[in-house]
């Protein structure tokens, strides 16, 4: 993520914006220690919010927006998406607009404070896929978060394809939701590697494509149902690339 920060002004904006979500930090820790969660997720939908709108009024993203009908008006869900680029995050902060949603990130992010605290801050969560004792643990964590009603996003390709083509899931990113019994919400995302990765630099002038695709009701299956359907959602997200051929 440093690149970005090397594509001025762009990169000083988003800094910008990070501390301005973070000022919020006494109002995050008091809702937390007091467990009143529902008000969290209120706070966090109206700090993202707020930290999109301003950068959208510098940056001038183009979104494009489909089958916002299937999002549901609450959480816990856990949002299962392909991954092409940074600004992925932008796109499905600008889509998913009825409830919270966190973010399971790559633990290589760790140690950039205005980052980590953001991290904390939007109940989004570090993952190290390499230490399985650690993966282990995030999964607890994670799982415990979306029964206390927070949403969270998953990109199960595990790293950006920087480009239109999509790589294979990790069946594990599945066992989110099959841990927290929550639904997925199965949604493709394309374009967002124009913004930082195609050029190194930042770019507007393409759209962003976002198609949300039917709820699947995952904690309703069986395991045998589940271990089917994660190929299925997986295949929805694929097959949602075509659109933007």
């Amino acid at each position: 993520m440093m690149n970005i920060f090397k594509s001025l002004p762009a990169g000083i904006q988003l800094m910008r914006e990070f501390r301005r979500y973070n000022k919020m930090a006494p109002e995050f820790e008091q809702l937390r220690s007091e467990k009143r969660y529902e008000e969290e997720r209120e706070l966090i939908l109206k700090g993202t919010g707020t930290f999109l709108d301003s950068l959208q009024s510098k940056w001038h993203l183009k979104y494009d927006v489909k089958g916002e009908e299937n999002i549901p008006d609450q959480g816990p869900v856990l949002i299962v998406s392909n991954h092409q680029g940074y600004a992925d995050i932008l796109m499905m902060y600008w889509a998913i607009r009825k409830f919270q949603i966190g973010f399971i990130a790559k633990s290589e992010f760790q140690g950039f404070k205005p980052l980590d605290r953001c991290i904390n801050y939007t109940r989004s969560i570090y993952i190290d896929r390499g230490d399985a004792r650690s993966a282990i643990q995030t999964l607890n964590t994670a799982s415990q978060m979306m029964k206390d009603g927070f949403s969270l996003v998953i990109f199960p390709e595990g790293t950006r394809s920087k480009g239109h083509e999509m790589g294979e899931f990790k069946p594990g990113s599945f066992k989110f939701a099959q841990k927290a019994k929550v639904p997925i919400l199965p949604v493709t995302l394309d374009g967002s590697y124009h913004v930082f990765e195609e050029k190194g630099s930042f770019n507007n002038k393409e759209p962003l494509h976002v198609r949300i695709h039917p709820l699947v009701h995952y904690e309703q299956m069986s395991r045998k149902e589940q271990n089917e359907a994660h190929l299925t959602v997986e295949q929805t997200i694929r097959d949602g690339l075509r659109e933007f051929d």
